[in-house]
């Protein structure tokens, strides 16, 4: 008998895209000072979104990617939570932030 390969294994690896120079922006909504240019990495998948950055140890913001410019994400290591929102063919990410008690808008330009 001639066996058939399991057609769920044949789903080719997800194509993802990084851009490493990214440089992302934050402003509070308390009298905190904002943050411009904070270097970053963004990695986006067909089903993902991450976002890497320093701040005293590695910090990830990773979500489902649902294919129309929207991302929820998460970051376990800060109790954070996020949104960011993209247009077709942009290459500015916009969205809002909740971690440890601040809140606040970022901004990420992919580079």
């Amino acid at each position: 008998m001639k066996r058939h390969p399991d057609p769920f294994n044949l789903r080719e690896p997800a194509i993802m895209t990084i851009w490493n120079n990214s440089k992302m922006s934050s402003v509070y909504y308390s009298d905190d000072s904002a943050s411009e240019n904070y270097p970053c990495v963004v990695k986006i998948t067909d089903g993902e979104i991450l976002v890497e950055y320093e701040d005293d140890g590695l910090v990830q913001y990773r979500g489902a990617n649902d294919g129309s410019g929207h991302f929820v994400l998460n970051a376990e290591q800060v109790s954070g939570r996020a949104s960011l929102h993209m247009f077709a063919e942009s290459s500015i990410l916009e969205g809002s932030w909740i971690e440890g008690g601040y809140r606040g808008m970022w901004r990420i330009e992919l580079g």
